[in-house]
Formats: structure tokens, sequence, C-alpha cells
């Protein structure tokens, strides 16, 4: 019988963690009143991420686009062969050498990372989990594990109201970047987890992540080109930059 319930009261991450820990296979499909996902898992982990209503080919390719990864004139070739041939997006770049494998993968992944992550963000919805084998197929993304996706949407569900009081739209644009305190040696970083003052603690608070958000963080630059550009996913991406407004390291202003 399928397992199926509500989005609310962390529906899907109940079903996340039952994938996760009994290593099923399946279809995972996930609705409300806008958006349609047919997610494919396979021994407890993601490996097809499908938004009914939203080509995946045309999201994926105006994203490398965005991310400065490929041209429109490239873009466009590649999407004249997909017409012609039905072939997917991903294998198209591949065999025009318009795009390396590597970052098909990477900004395939990511794609799918962020359509499961604006799941956690529905105020209403319903799932639906059926059980089955699962055809191998040749699916362009990173198989995700259940589990982490379980641990990093739990996050964004706590963090999401500060990341969108501190961003209210992608559309901001970076009006500031200040420099941050030097990437502390390891012989200096405090033992036990303790601390010497405020300072320790606002350094310690700024992790790799961060460093490399705020290098993308160019004056002028909008979040959504930030976003696209950064080798993490969406919220990943946001929620760097929320902890990089919130120490007044990077000032946004309204477009």
């Amino acid at each position: 019988m399928p397992l199926r319930g509500p989005i609310q009261d962390f529906g899907l991450a109940d079903v996340l963690q039952l994938i996760s820990k009994a290593h099923r296979s399946g279809y995972i499909r996930i609705t409300n009143d806008i958006d349609e996902l047919t997610v494919t898992v396979r021994d407890g982990r993601v490996t097809k991420v499908v938004d009914e209503g939203r080509p995946g080919d045309a999201k994926l390719g105006n994203r490398l686009v965005r991310a400065g990864l490929l041209t429109n004139a490239e873009l466009g070739q590649a999407l004249k062969r997909r017409v012609e041939t039905n072939a997917p997006i991903a294998h198209i770049l591949r065999e025009l050498h318009l795009a390396t494998h590597e970052s098909i993968v990477q900004y395939a992944t990511m794609e799918a990372t962020d359509a499961l992550f604006d799941v956690f963000t529905w105020r209403e919805g319903t799932y639906e989990f059926e059980e089955t084998a699962v055809p191998a197929d040749d699916s362009p993304i990173e198989p995700i594990a259940a589990d982490a996706l379980l641990m990093q949407g739990i996050v964004l569900v706590d963090e999401w109201p500060t990341i969108q009081e501190r961003i209210p739209d992608e559309r901001w644009r970076v009006a500031n970047r200040f420099a941050l305190p030097p990437e502390p040696e390891p012989e200096d970083m405090p033992m036990f987890g303790l601390t010497d003052g405020p300072e320790s603690s606002t350094q310690n608070e700024i992790g790799p992540n961060e460093r490399v958000v705020h290098e993308l963080c160019l004056p002028g630059h909008a979040v959504r080109t930030i976003a696209d550009r950064a080798p993490f996913h969406r919220f990943e991406t946001l929620r760097c930059l929320s902890h990089l407004i919130g120490f007044l390291y990077i000032d946004l202003v309204a477009p």
C-alpha cells in the first residue's frame, strides 16, 4: 500500500527518514495547487527529480547560461537539436561538447536538490510514496542520499523565515561588500569550542562556504546571479548569504 499524507507537520521528512533507514526504492509524488514533482528513489538515494509542470531541460540549460557556462546561442543550438532528436538536453550538451560532463552533473544535481528543498517551504500539499523496483536510467544527477536531504531540509525549515527576512527577493542586489576577518590558522582555533570574545565568535561563524559566497558578492550583482554561480544548491547559497548579511559583511538593496 502506498504511503501518503500531507506535507504539513514534517510529512515529507517522515517519508525520507523511512526511505533512508530501509534503503527503499520507488517513486515519491509530491503535489500542491501549483507544482507536481515525481522523485525516483533507488536504495535510499534520490536518482531523478521531474517537475511535471516545468521542463527540466529548459531549467538546466538556462541555469548554465546564467552561470556563464553556456551562451544563449549555444543553448539555442542545443534546444534545436532537442526538438529534432527528442534526446535529453544533458546528452546533447555532452555530444556537442558545449558543456563538460562535470558541470552538467553538478548543475543538474543542484537543480534537483533545489526542487526538493522548495517542498520544505510549501505551506500545504500532499505526498505519496509507492515502493517498487526502479529500473536504471541515464539521469544526469549525482545520487542524493535521502538522509542528507532530511537533515538539510530540517535546517531549511528552521532558518527559512530569517532568510526571507534578510533576502526578500532574489532580484535584490549587493550594495556593499566588506572584508571578512582572516581565516584562522589551525593552531589559532580555540580548544573545546571556547572563544576569547565576540571577535573570535564571529570569526568562527564564517565557514568555507560563506567565504566562497562572499567572493561572488560583487557590488551590483543580483542574489539570483550569486545563487546561479555558487557551487552549492540554492538554499545553501541563500543560507550563507543570510549569515553574511547578519554579520554585516554584505548589504543588499532593492532593485
